[in-house]
């Protein structure tokens, strides 16, 4: 098949799963475009046989400068184009903002069926807003096919946004050759407070420190700074830990104002956006995810394939991932003494720490692997195309 693909092409989860499938796609004999605004991150060190980028094209005009171009219609166009060459059987919208919408415009134009998958903020935030409910709704329900990552995205897509139609449960994937067990190895960082003058030189942190990580996108919903304000507790508790934060958004000066705030300089440490997330990961000793509403987080599938035991809260879909007690650690609610409390016990208990590092991996590689769910979407598309 010559399959389209339309998603955001920055750091996030969205973005992340739909470029890893669209290789995954390309090394299973399919043609992929990425039809965006610019190359996607993963691809940005990576070439992919039959893989392809598409850029949109948008113009500056006097008439946008409040508004901004409209990215809608630039995108449903660009999709037209390549409808007709280099020719696609099928579009794929990761995100329903905008995505979905520029599809359904791309079909009325040119006749070109298109899947929508819902991953998350799309369906229980930006899709409840007024200002695109309407829209998203009747998108969505056009579809030719339409997938969630979870089952409670699936509920809350019926629920909240009225969908009536059939929606298939294909969870997010990850690959578990990439992401597994390796080698510890240290991790090298600076001072935690950008204030400092001068800057201490960067060190590699002590094996015998517990090593905490937290990635995201920096989003309210993910708290980082109160996953910061947990770890002044947990610091006081057991002073050689360390918290390792990757990612980089909205709140990042918030985090690095509580971490000064809270005399967090030698055991906070911000590493900004990173592409090596396997090797750091496998340098860690516990994963922590602080957010109060999520859809399936590839990062935690990312830590637990790498044999990383996680804590986490029970936000959105993340309990169909990790099974509390089974294969992680997950809150009974959001407040921090239970956060940490639960880190504690984790940092502090190294057989169970051991078994939740199988049971992670095991539960990552026979549920969630790249080989066992690229097949799902396959299925969708073939069933689209031959309708």
């Amino acid at each position: 098949m010559r399959i389209g693909i339309n998603l955001y092409p920055t750091v996030g989860g969205s973005g992340y799963l739909a470029t890893r499938l669209g290789q995954h796609l390309a090394e299973r004999g399919h043609t992929v475009h990425f039809i965006t605004y610019q190359r996607p991150f993963s691809l940005m060190w990576e070439q992919t046989p039959g893989v392809h980028v598409d850029l949109v094209d948008t113009i500056d005009y006097p008439l946008f400068c409040d508004t901004g171009p409209p990215y809608t219609m630039a995108l449903a166009s660009k999709i037209v184009k390549c409808a007709h060459d280099p020719g696609l059987d099928i579009v794929h919208s990761h995100y329903a903002i905008p995505h979905a919408v520029s599809a359904f415009l791309a079909r009325e134009i040119a006749g070109l069926p298109y899947v929508v998958t819902l991953h998350g903020s799309d369906v229980h935030t930006l899709g409840l807003d007024p200002a695109y409910r309407p829209v998203v709704r009747h998108v969505v329900e056009a579809a030719d096919a339409v997938t969630s990552v979870t089952e409670f995205l699936r509920q809350r897509a019926a629920r909240d946004l009225g969908v009536r139609r059939e929606i298939r449960v294909i969870p997010n994937f990850v690959d578990v050759d990439r992401f597994a067990p390796g080698r510890k190895m240290c991790i090298v960082v600076e001072n935690g407070c950008v204030s400092v003058r001068p800057r201490p030189p960067a060190a590699a942190i002590d094996p015998d420190e517990a090593v905490l990580l937290h990635a995201s996108n920096f989003r309210r919903v993910k708290r980082v700074v109160g996953l910061v304000e947990a770890m002044r507790v947990i610091v006081d508790h057991r002073p050689n830990t360390r918290l390792v934060i990757v990612g980089d958004g909205p709140t990042r000066v918030e985090v690095e104002r509580a971490v000064e705030r809270l005399d967090l300089c030698d055991n906070v440490h911000l590493l900004g956006v990173r592409s090596n997330m396997e090797g750091i990961m496998c340098a860690a000793d516990v994963f922590v995810l602080n957010s109060t509403l999520e859809g399936m987080p590839l990062v935690l599938l990312e830590a637990m394939a790498c044999g990383l035991p996680v804590v986490t809260t029970p936000a959105g879909g993340v309990t169909e991932l990790v099974r509390p007690g089974v294969d992680g650690v997950v809150t009974k609610g959001f407040g921090q003494d239970e956060l940490v409390a639960a880190v504690l016990d984790l940092v502090d208990d190294e057989d169970l720490r051991a078994r939740l590092s199988e049971a992670g991996r095991r539960r990552v590689v026979e549920r969630f692997s790249a080989d066992r769910v690229v097949g799902e979407y396959e299925q969708v598309f073939e069933s689209v195309v031959a309708s």
